[in-house]
This record gives C-alpha cells, sequence and structure tokens, in this order.
C-alpha cells in the first residue's frame, strides 16, 4: 500500500506537469525531438530548470564559426562555473563551508563535434565542532573531476571523466542538499559529520570512467561506468527537460560495500525516479515550483559495521544453509537492510522572496522515518550570478542560517 501511495503522488505531479506543458507549447514530433539536427539549431523552447553544471552533460549554446567579427575566445569559450553552499548551524553554533565546487572548460566545435576539455575542483571546511577537541580549522580541498565531453552530430555523447557515474538528482528549491556527498571524507573527524542525518541520501559510489549515449537540447539517454577498487560503479539515466518539467530517472548497480573484495552478495541495485516542475505567473514575476522524487536503494548501508565483513571481503558472521548444511549465501539484513525514501518539495518564488517546504520519508529495515524542512530566503541575480541567503528549519531540531551562490 505504501508503494502504491508513493507511486500514486509521483505520477500525478508528472501528469500535472505534463499537462501545463502541452497546454502552452506545442509537442515537436519524434524525429525533430530526437534526430534532426535543424530543428534543434532552431528550437528556442525555454529551459526554466537549469542543469547542475558541475555533475550534469549538457549541450552548450555555440556561436557561429563564420562570423569573422569574433575574436578566437568568441569562437571557442570558455565556461566557469562556480557553486557553494554556507550554513551557521544556530544549535551547533557551528559554521560551515559546504560542497564549494569550480570549474573551468573551454570548448572546440565545428559543425560535426563539440569537444569541451574540464576541470572541477572542490573545497570545503568546518571551523568548530563542539564535541572535537582541535586548535586548527577543520578542511579540505582538491581535484573532483576532469576529463572531456564530446558531443558528435548533435546527438552522440562520448565523454571520459575522473567522476563518470551519473549522481542521484541534486535539484531542490531549499537552501540546503538532501543528500550528502560520499566521495568527499565524512569520518567522525571530518567537516559537518554532526550535520548528516540518516534520512539524507549518499551520493552513490563513483570514480573515473566513461559516460556513452545519446543528448539533445532537452534529452539524455546514456549509460556510465566507473572504476572504484572492485565496486565498478555503472549506471543509467533517461532525463527529459521541457519548458516546465525535467522527469529523470536512474538506475545504478554498484559493491559498495565490500569494495575491496568482488561478491556478488554485496552488489547493490539504486533506482530513482523524480520530477521537477516549474511554472511562471504574472509575466514570470510569480513562480510556483514543485518536486516529487522517489529513491530505492538495495542494502543501504552508509558504512560496514567491524566484524560483519570477514578479512577476504566475501563472508559476512550470518551464513545462510541450505537443508544439507552447506552455505548458500549470507544474510546482509543485520547491517544493510533495504530503503526507499520519498522526497517532496514545495515553493514558491516572488521577485526576491522564497518560502519553501520538503518533506522526506525514509522506510528502511521496518522502520519510517518522517521529516519536514522549511526555508525563507531571498535570491538575488546579477547577470549569470545568483545569491541566496536565509534562515532553513528542521522538525527534527536543526535550524540553520543558510545561504549560496552559483553562476
Amino acid at each position: 500500500m505504501k508503494k502504491l501511495i508513493k507511486l500514486a503522488i509521483l505520477l500525478c505531479c508528472i501528469f500535472f506537469s505534463i499537462s501545463s506543458y502541452a497546454a502552452e507549447y506545442s509537442l515537436p514530433n519524434a524525429y525533430d525531438f530526437f534526430i534532426s539536427r535543424q530543428a534543434e539549431k532552431h528550437d528556442n523552447l525555454p529551459q526554466y530548470i537549469k542543469p547542475d553544471y558541475i555533475r550534469d552533460d549538457y549541450k552548450r549554446v555555440l556561436p557561429d564559426l563564420d562570423n569573422d567579427s569574433l575574436s578566437f575566445f568568441q569562437k571557442y569559450p570558455i565556461e566557469v562555473h562556480l557553486t557553494s553552499t554556507f550554513s551557521y548551524s544556530i544549535n551547533a553554533n557551528t559554521f560551515n563551508m559546504r560542497d564549494l565546487f569550480f570549474t573551468v572548460g573551454q570548448t572546440y566545435h565545428n559543425d560535426w563535434l563539440q569537444l569541451t576539455g574540464f576541470v572541477t575542483a572542490f573545497g570545503y571546511f568546518d571551523t568548530h565542532d563542539p564535541l572535537s577537541d582541535y586548535g586548527y580549522v577543520k578542511g579540505n580541498a582538491g581535484l573532483y573531476d576532469g576529463g572531456f565531453q564530446a558531443v558528435l552530430f548533435d546527438r552522440i555523447l562520448v565523454s571520459a571523466r575522473g567522476r563518470a557515474v551519473y549522481d542521484l538528482s541534486t535539484n531542490t528549491f531549499m537552501l540546503m542538499n538532501h543528500f550528502y556527498d560520499t566521495t568527499l571524507d565524512l569520518s567522525e573527524n571530518a567537516p559537518f559529520y554532526t550535520d548528516i542525518q540518516d534520512y539524507q541520501l549518499p551520493q552513490n559510489m563513483n570514480g573515473p570512467g566513461i559516460r556513452v549515449g545519446f543528448i539533445g537540447k532537452h534529452y539524455e539517454i546514456a549509460y556510465s561506468q566507473g572504476d572504484f577498487m572492485h565496486g565498478i560503479p555503472k549506471a543509467l539515466i533517461a532525463k527529459f527537460n521541457l519548458p516546465n518539467i525535467d522527469l529523470r530517472f536512474l538506475y545504478g548497480h554498484e559493491n559498495r560495500n565490500a569494495p575491496a573484495s568482488w561478491t556478488n552478495e554485496l552488489s547493490s541495485h539504486l533506482v530513482q525516479v523524480s520530477s521537477t516542475f516549474r511554472y511562471p505567473f504574472l509575466n514570470n514575476k510569480l513562480w510556483v515550483n514543485a518536486i516529487a522524487e522517489y529513491t530505492y536503494r538495495q542494502n543501504d548501508v552508509r558504512e560496514v559495521p567491524q566484524g560483519s565483513v570477514s578479512a577476504d571481503g566475501k563472508h559476512t558472521e550470518t551464513p545462510i544453509y541450505d537443508a544439507d548444511g552447506n552455505i548458500t549465501g549470507y544474510n546482509l539484513e543485520p547491517f544493510a537492510p533495504d530503503a526507499h525514501y520519498v522526497r517532496l518539495e514545495q515553493a514558491i518564488e516572488y521577485y526576491m522572496l522564497n518560502i519553501a517546504l520538503r518533506e522526506i520519508v525514509q522506510v528502511r529495515g521496518g522502520k519510517t522515518v518522517f521529516n519536514l524542512e522549511y526555508a525563507i530566503y531571498g535570491k538575488f541575480q546579477a547577470g549569470p550570478s545568483e545569491f541566496t541567503i536565509g534562515f532553513q528549519g528542521s522538525t527534527d531540531g536543526r535550524y540553520y542560517i543558510a545561504g549560496g551562490v552559483k553562476f
């Protein structure tokens, strides 16, 4: 029954989103949408939901090489993107700078090829952890991603990069993220460790590898695979970004629980279906926004408890025997139950004022956790840059003054 309710909520959001799109815009035919190069060059449909410039693939809008008035760097543009979130935890008296990412890339192109080389750095720090005794600011910085993205004939995607596997959806209308990045240092001595909640989604395992598939201005269908010890994370993505709605399906598979030694018993499946919706009123002065998302994680474990896996990484302490006394497998339930997550967001933007709600339901190991988060903040835009500052609270007793920057 619970699964039916989750599915009904998601289908309703998708239905109303598609209905609003169809009422305002005429859908292109299948040939123009997926194949025709000329149709895309003359496509002026808006995209209200911007991609994650750090993690996502996206089609660049590139200048005409035959325009002799353009300089070299105008013909082959350099892109610079930065995103960062900072917060002050009122109850913990702690300031964090979270997930700062800075990426720079340059695109070379002609009539049949777009080739973008890029590199992405990260940084984060925590100025104070009340439970720790130390004398210096805790932080970290380093190389997050890098590589190239090639789009052949405006449709065929080939990419090799340091962080290749498609991540979970990062779309949100709140000040702070609903997920945490497991590729960064999140041990007990790491920055903002105390802010990670059990109902927050851990990003999937990642590593250097490839992405291959098909990409257009409004869609992407692709396969990705990375190399992380014996984890071999991989993911399939199908994504559609129409003027008022972003539809996204992600399937992932990885050996997250015992990457040091390959074993099928510890392999995990991940499925996420999400829909992001934005609709304008009053000549784009008022926006109504919403997100509906369902995520299933098999063997939803944040870390393998000591003693659960033997030294060879292949056996747990709870073997499963057949009628003859032979071991047929190993029971993962004590430490790795399956988990279901439902995330719903509702938001209103009116000029600079933003009011947003987020509901997260986690069903894990027979236990259901519900949390409500709320935010009110101002959003200021200057050209391509966006700045936010405001307040976010939660029913689990966490309160923040938070903000961020994107460009």
